[in-house]
């Protein structure tokens, strides 16, 4: 963590404006939030090339490694382990977090899929996050390290969380997880492979997810959004470029409308699990979360929106700056409570 920065992120809101000088990102009828364009700031500044199409997936892979941890809040100490699961040609590492000893889970868990297009992306990205939702939540987390595109492109990233979850089931017992409360999320593609999970799972009539947490999720890669038209000219990862990077690695023209890859082309919605879908104001990504809650919503299945209007993507990655973390706290508690006691 950079220490300056940390200090910088600690002031008051108010004297963050005054070092950006009036400069106020102002776009669509909102107004990014002091900390987050300090964060953005950086961010463009640490960008290691605007041409993506210049470097290898590794190399992008390797940097975001390095530089992932550097605007998060320092985690809590939470003790892990890391397991390894089978798969088609080789196996994916799961690491699993455990709440303290004191807090009774009872059995509720969180499986975990890490963000970036699908091409990028870790355990070690996204390590803290994780353990900040372990305390938050009080839950066991398995976070999944699938294999990443353009070397394993749909539906082996896909297949992969599959096979977690299947694992996580079979398990259950020797890892204290109760099936029926086993919970899928991710943020951004992570997000779109928890939903794509759960489809998957009804239509082959597995044991499902008991409820779904999308932060900022991707579900309609041919859709044509006003947030996309505003927002791909890059508030900080999703250019246009970049954008059609991640299409490409992932998936080819015929699977654009896959409900695998597109949920909102399926069409038995109804019988998804009840979810939280978080979007972010500054977002190119930001009208299609709003529409897949819409799209949830008319079918019946309980879900809760709610967009933070002064975030970009990504930010539950930048939890240096406490607005950040804060909406990273109350989504949290909203999947707590997505589920009542009773019928969870």
């Amino acid at each position: 963590m950079d220490l300056s920065l940390n200090l910088i992120m600690m002031l008051p809101d108010a004297l963050k404006r005054r070092l950006l000088k009036g400069n106020d990102i102002a776009v669509d009828n909102r107004t990014m939030h002091p900390g987050q364009q300090i964060i953005l700031y950086i961010l463009k500044k640490r960008r290691i090339t605007k041409d993506i199409y210049s470097l290898d997936p590794q190399t992008i892979r390797d940097y975001y490694n390095k530089t992932a941890d550097r605007l998060q809040k320092r985690p809590p100490r939470i003790k892990h382990k890391d397991h390894q699961i089978d798969v088609d040609d080789g196996s994916i590492r799961v690491r699993e977090y455990f709440p303290k000893e004191s807090i009774d889970h009872q059995g509720q868990t969180l499986l975990y899929f890490h963000g970036g297009g699908f091409s990028i992306g870790s355990l070690r990205t996204h390590d803290s996050l994780c353990k900040h939702l372990v305390n938050l939540l009080g839950w066991r987390v398995f976070s999944v390290e699938y294999r990443l595109a353009p070397e394993y492109r749909f539906p082996i990233p896909l297949e992969d969380c599959d096979k977690a979850m299947d694992w996580l089931v079979e398990n259950a017992e020797s890892l204290d997880v109760d099936p029926q409360k086993i919970t899928v999320g991710g943020d951004s593609a992570g997000a779109n492979l928890s939903t794509c999970l759960c489809i998957k799972r009804l239509e082959e009539s597995k044991q499902m997810p008991d409820r779904q947490y999308l932060l900022y999720p991707g579900v309609d890669s041919k859709g044509d959004y006003e947030s996309i038209r505003t927002f791909t000219d890059g508030y900080f990862l999703l250019t246009k470029d970049l954008l059609q990077w991640f299409h490409d690695n992932y998936m080819s023209e015929k699977d654009h409308t896959n409900p695998y890859v597109a949920p909102m082309n399926y069409k038995t919605p109804e019988l998804l699990p009840p979810a939280v879908v978080i979007t972010a104001g500054f977002d190119p990504l930001r009208d299609e979360g709003l529409a897949y809650y819409e799209f949830l919503k008319k079918s019946g299945v309980k879900v809760y929106y709610k967009e933070y209007e002064d975030l970009i993507h990504g930010f539950a990655n930048f939890t240096i700056e406490p607005r950040c973390y804060e909406a990273v706290v109350e989504s949290a508690e909203e999947l707590k409570k997505i589920i009542e006691p009773s019928n969870g």
